[in-house]
């Protein structure tokens, strides 16, 4: 390696081995003449410079990768010959690989060649790189990928005709600035360099690109190569999703099946730099491998060419259009395409292809394990052990969730971490947020230059409002064409609208931002949005500096200190759109945090402010020289306001829709809003000095909010649309008269107006009404007369009032009637409320009897009915078409009689019975409700994590649960022990019994003197036995309780919990994983014919800790097989089988010595018998007769005159699966 020279400024500024300067060019070309001169020039000034020369001989040519490794700048010097050359290829590569991880900066230098004839591979460039020979097709790919990503950035040209002593001399200064940026930041280890338009290649093979594969099968199946039609196909998603990866893989993959083919890359920069004409040379050249000299009569050129085009079927694909007219010079009329052809175009802006494209796929983000792989790809070098590090492994995933699965994000945050420290990381974490890095903002820099000014300023205003309803920001974007602009924001990804709220990626909401607070320090002509608390209190204090100011948002609890505001603060902002001063503190407001006084009170001349939202706005009213023509929002929650504006100010607010004056204590007047005829929303809730509503007529008023306005004594209807209105709170005697007006009413809240004494006899003209709240007037007796025109009600809350008569309305899916102590019996035709799914009767303590339930409830709450003694026979209508979640409470009902609670008991059996017969006929997913296949779906990943590692607990809600007082098991469970735990032998094969469901049953005793407990569960865990010494165990629920109300209560006395569990799937995947005897290697329960241990452990829990004090007295267990099915509709065929097998015989023996049960199910007791006559119970459903389903139950029956049978016993070790058919116990 040649030594540098010693000049003086050398001396100064020493450069270290490893700053070299890697020189990568074709050396037959240019080593004598244009390399030499450059060399030289390096040399002299100091840089330290290494070319193949350098190296000793007799080294491996691979010792240049390594010399690549040790640079710290590489220059690329493309000339027309440079790919006959395969090692400076590959050379190349080597130096993009280093580029990528941040480690290189390639500097590329186009000698007497055009930079897009490297980056496509086009004219005399082009032809030397197709025609090399003997080329494997993956390590072409490579080399084509690293042309052109090298040549994607900025650089040097040099086209012969130029001075070339000056073109060196500029090579060399670029170079020595570089380095000395270099050497004053010694702690930068990445280096990554990008070009003005910042468009990145992924640069990985196949099998590094994550998620690829999935979205490749999704492209393929749309683009339908079977198809005979010509397809075009748009590939859009936001900038760096990775559509270019996309559209490149695909036409990689696709182009084997098509004889003519062609990808146009980068065409957002192709058209810019050389114009649109040149892009129909680009696809001809690359169909047909024609040059077309003439570029000014390429729009004709489809039609010279059009036979010859005609006569094959064409692969084109298109990445990186921004234009409209972009499409329309490469595809024309389309006439030149030969049906079956396919076209792909890759855009951001999906716009462009709605009228082109027959299909359009929207690239997905990579979800959280491609994405945490993908992140990983550049964070970790690939020998580096800081991927073992948890915490940097959990910020890994911190940056991940940041990244929102956007690949090309993920890259640049992997590469500018790699080989930091971890506190580097948690840094660069904790800015994110607010300041995005240099390379992410500058890819979103290039998708917002394209937008119009009135696009940019919508987008950043969209910023301020994110997440708010679309209708809402429509409404203050204030414009005719709002509607179409949003859209527009959307087709280019700047923006998306997820069920009606329009949403902004992070990234874009973290850039929008930085715009704004960079349009500020530049001080331009743009309009300002400050976010900054230190911004915005810099041009409050500066009067002159807010004539660019459009909007404010001001979050007190950022600021240190209070701030006085002069009065004429606001008068120079008269383009002020958006004023929001608020605190993020506490929405609820519990302390007063408002740091914003205004002693010589407010001018505020301005008529341009759409939101006006000031948190504890201190002045009576709004200034009088404020002109709210344009306004739409205004919210003044906790403020000092007396009324909006002066009696004869009634201003004109045409476009205002939502008020929110919450809170203001001192409000007695609302007047003001007279004018307000488009207004949706007025919420006046805590204005405690309103005391009525003034004589105005709000027509479109849909939703008002008068709850906890207590001195409100009269109720005005101001608005016959009202959808919802909230009075609860208030001190209303009574309804107007003109009440029934209201035929739009669909919620109704009058929720603790304890003067209410009499509801108007109009519920039947309320014809939209839904939901009723009528919860704590505990003055109301009588419940309106029920019409039979009262068909949509649905909720109806009448807890705490001494209404005697239960109103039957046949719509009602909730009724709540706890805390009434005058109810001392329900209808007997309740049952006939056939939708009534919740029903609340909690502390109804003269409640003594509660008739047949309906068919469909899901949930009965009677806890603290301390009267109550009987119950119906049955408690509720059971159907077999019942499929849903349901629980009973009757908790602290200690005078059940003891025939109710035997009737309880038979109601759960027979509920576990139809919910597993529901499970018999139907698909899980189809026949439980929704909640049920949410805990289902836990139960199942449960069981998957367990099987790599250990079984997670996988708390839920039974199936069915119900909760009485008691002590004693009920006589159905099969198996019972005394305390917490059960233990059982579970006998040989059971897992071929096909369980389905498990009935769990514990009594548990609370103390007497107990601390208040809110909520509680009872909880089984279920230990197995798999292999000798090892147990997996996982968790059933078995019930649980919660005190909603504010009554201090607890449990007393014994009380019995039993939930129903459908576990068919779970032991089903225990069976395969761990029992299955084609693989005796995961298990050794499989290959020998022994039983398996299992134990149930039932414990009381408080979220999740054991409660010690709340002890489980019994348990008990039973097993529910999943084969046949039960009803009306049974045949019984009788099958003798031969001979039973003789070891199998002999365990059957075993395991029934020794019984003493209370079922009378036959079993063999003579251990000399050999011959045995079997009856089996063959059972099918009728309702499936081309596929019934048949359950075999086999009886052993002697030969020999049988004994008495003995029944099995409930509390021997032994699990009983014979108790499982339900019918022997009905």
């Amino acid at each position: 390696m040649e030594e540098a020279s010693s000049s003086s400024e050398v001396k100064a500024l020493p450069l270290p081995p490893q700053h070299q300067v890697f020189v990568n060019f074709r050396g037959e070309e240019l080593r004598n003449s244009f390399v030499s001169h450059l060399r030289s020039a390096l040399v002299r000034h100091g840089v330290n410079i290494f070319i193949d020369t350098n190296e000793e001989k007799g080294k491996p040519l691979h010792v240049f990768f390594q010399r690549i490794e040790e640079s710290r700048i590489a220059l690329a010097i493309f000339s027309v010959r440079y790919t006959e050359s395969k090692w400076c290829l590959n050379e190349l590569v080597k130096m993009k690989e280093c580029m990528d991880k941040g480690k290189l900066l390639i500097i590329p230098i186009f000698y007497k060649v055009k930079a897009y004839e490297v980056r496509y591979q086009k004219g005399r460039f082009g032809c030397v790189f197709k025609n090399l020979r003997n080329v494997d097709v993956h390590k072409k790919n490579q080399w084509s990928e690293a042309l052109s990503s090298v040549a994607d950035r900025i650089g040097f040209s040099f086209d012969g005709k130029s001075d070339e002593h000056n073109f060196i001399n500029g090579i060399v200064e670029e170079v020595k600035e570089a380095l000395s940026k270099i050497l004053l930041d010694k702690t930068k280890d990445a280096f990554v360099y990008h070009s003005k338009n910042n468009s990145m290649s992924v640069g990985r093979e196949k099998h590094e690109i994550y998620g690829l594969k999935q979205r490749l099968e999704e492209l393929k199946e749309k683009l339908d190569l079977d198809c005979e039609e010509t397809r075009i196909l748009g590939v859009v998603g936001m900038p760096g999703i990775g559509k270019t990866t996309l559209a490149r893989e695909i036409y990689e993959t696709l182009r084997c099946k098509f004889l003519r083919h062609g990808l146009i890359q980068d065409i957002r920069r192709t058209s810019k730099e050389h114009g649109l004409d040149c892009l129909p040379a680009l696809l001809l050249e690359e169909l047909l491998g024609v040059t077309i000299p003439d570029i000014e009569s390429t729009r004709c050129a489809y039609e010279s060419y059009k036979m010859e085009l005609h006569t094959h079927k064409v692969l084109v694909v298109l990445d990186d259009v921004s234009d409209k007219e972009q499409i329309d010079v490469l595809l024309g009329r389309c006439n030149w395409i030969r049906q079956g052809s396919r076209i792909v175009i890759a855009t951001s802006d999906k716009s462009l292809i709605q009228d082109v494209a027959d299909y359009t796929y929207v690239v997905p983000q990579l979800n959280h394990k491609d994405g945490l792989g993908h992140f990983g790809r550049y964070a970790f070098d690939r020998h580096s052990n800081i991927h073992n590090n948890e915490v940097i492994m959990k910020l890994s995933k911190e940056f991940v969730h940041y990244g929102r699965g956007h690949p090309l994000v993920l890259k640049l945050l992997g590469a500018d971490l790699n080989g930091k420290d971890e506190d580097h990381w948690k840094t660069k974490l904790a800015t994110l947020a607010e300041n995005s890095s240099h390379s992410i903002r500058d890819v979103l820099q290039v998708s917002y230059d394209e937008l119009s000014q009135v696009h940019k300023d919508i987008f950043l205003d969209i910023a301020c409002f994110r997440s708010e309803d679309e209708s809402y920001i429509a409404s203050l974007l204030d414009s005719s064409e709002a509607a179409s602009e949003i859209k527009a924001l959307m087709n280019k990804f700047m923006i998306n609208v997820s069920e009606d709220r329009v949403e902004m990626h992070d990234l874009l909401y973290t850039f929008a931002r930085e715009l704004c607070r960079r349009a500020y320090a530049q001080d331009g002509r743009e309009p300002h949005r400050l976010w900054h608390h230190q911004d915005i209190t810099d041009v409050l204090k500066n009067i002159e500096e807010g004539a660019e100011v459009r909007g404010i948002f001001l979050n007190m609890n950022e600021m240190k200190r209070e701030m006085s505001l002069d009065s004429c603060t606001f008068k120079s902002m008269c383009g002020l759109r958006y004023l929001k001063i608020y605190s993020s503190h506490c929405p609820q407001q519990c302390k007063p945090n408002n740091k914003i006084n205004l002693p010589d009170g407010l001018n505020f001349p301005l008529k341009e402010v759409r939101y006006l939202h000031w948190l504890e706005f201190p002045l009576k009213e709004i200034p009088p020289d404020f002109n709210p023509q344009n306004l739409v929002d205004l919210k003044l929650p906790h403020s000092k306001i007396e009324r909006i504006w002066s009696d004869d100010k009634h201003k004109d607010t045409p476009k205002l829709k939502w008020v929110n004056l919450s809170h203001s204590s001192n409000l007695w007047d609302i007047s003001g809003l007279s004018k307000a005829q488009r207004l949706v929303f007025l919420n006046l809730k805590g204005c405690t000095s309103l005391k009525s509503l003034p004589e105005i007529n709000l027509v479109s008023l849909e939703i008002l909010i008068l709850s906890n306005c207590s001195n409100l004594k009269e109720f005005r209807v101001i608005s016959q649309n009202l959808e919802t209105l909230y009075l609860d709170g208030t001190s209303i005697k009574e309804l107007p008269l003109n009440f029934n007006i209201l035929q739009r009413l669909v919620i109704l809240n009058m929720k603790g107006c304890a003067k209410l004494k009499e509801f108007p006899d109009c519920l039947d003209d309320l014809k939209a009404l839904k939901e009723l709240i009528l919860s704590d007037c505990w003055k109301l007796q009588n419940f309106p007369a029920i019409c039979e025109r009262i068909k949509v009600l649905e909720i109806l809350r009448l807890d705490t009032t001494t209404i005697t008569e239960i109103p039957m309305i046949s719509s009602l899916q909730c009724l709540c009637l706890s805390k009434n102590d005058h109810i001392s019996s329900l209808p007997d035709n309740i049952s006939q409320l056939s939708q009534l799914k919740w029903l609340d009767l909690k502390y109804c303590k003269s409640l003594t009897s509660i008739p047949k339930l309906p068919p469909n409830l899901q949930h009965l709450d009677a806890h603290g009915c301390c009267s109550l003694k009987t119950v119906s026979n049955p408690l509720a209508c059971l159907t077999t078409a019942q499929q849903i979640y349901s629980t009973f409470i009757l908790t602290n009902c200690n005078k059940l009689e003891r025939s109710a609670k035997e009737e309880i008991s038979s109601f759960a059996q027979r509920k576990c019975q139809l919910l597993l017969d529901a499970q018999k006929r139907c698909n899980v997913s189809s026949l439980i409700s929704f909640s049920i296949c949410c805990y289902i779906s836990k139960i199942f990943v449960s069981i998957c994590i367990f099987l790599s590692i250990s079984m997670q607990n996988s708390d839920s809600e039974p199936l069915f649960s119900i909760c009485f007082p008691g002590s004693e098991l009920p006589s159905w469970f099969c198996h019972e022990a005394v305390g917490p735990v059960l233990e059982l032998r579970m006998p040989p094969h059971w897992h071929e019994n096909r369980l389905a469901g498990v009935a769990l049953c514990a009594v548990v005793t609370f103390p007497k003197s107990q601390e208040q407990i809110n909520c509680f569960s009872v909880k089984c865990t279920f230990k197995l036995e798999v292999k000798e010494g090892s147990w997996i165990e996982f968790s059933f629920p078995v019930g649980r309780w919660s005190n909603q109300g504010n009554i201090v209560a607890n449990i007393a006395s014994e009380h019995v919990f039993i939930g129903y569990i459908s576990c068919s799937k779970i032991f089903k995947r225990l069976e395969n994983q761990y029992f299955s005897s084609s693989n005796p290697t995961r298990s050794t329960q499989s290959s020998k014919c022994s039983p398996t241990k299992a134990s149930l452990n039932f414990m009381v829990i408080d979220g999740t800790s054991e409660l010690p004090r709340i002890e489980v007295l019994k348990c008990g267990l039973r097993f529910f097989k999943g084969v046949g099915s039960s009803g009306n509709y049974l045949k019984k065929l009788e099958v003798k089988e031969a001979e039973q097998n003789l070891s199998a015989e002999k365990v059957s023996e075993d395991w029934t010595y020794g019984s003493s049960s209370r079922c009378n199910h036959a079993v063999k007791t003579c251990p000399e018998q050999r011959q045995v006559t079997v009856t089996a119970e063959v059972e099918a459903s009728p309702e499936k007769a081309d596929n019934a389903e048949f359950q075999i139950k086999i009886t052993p029956r002697e030969a020999q005159p049988q004994p008495q049978p003995r029944p099995c016993s409930k509390t021997l070790k032994w699990a009983c699966f014979t108790c499982c058919d339900f019918q022997k116990h009905l």
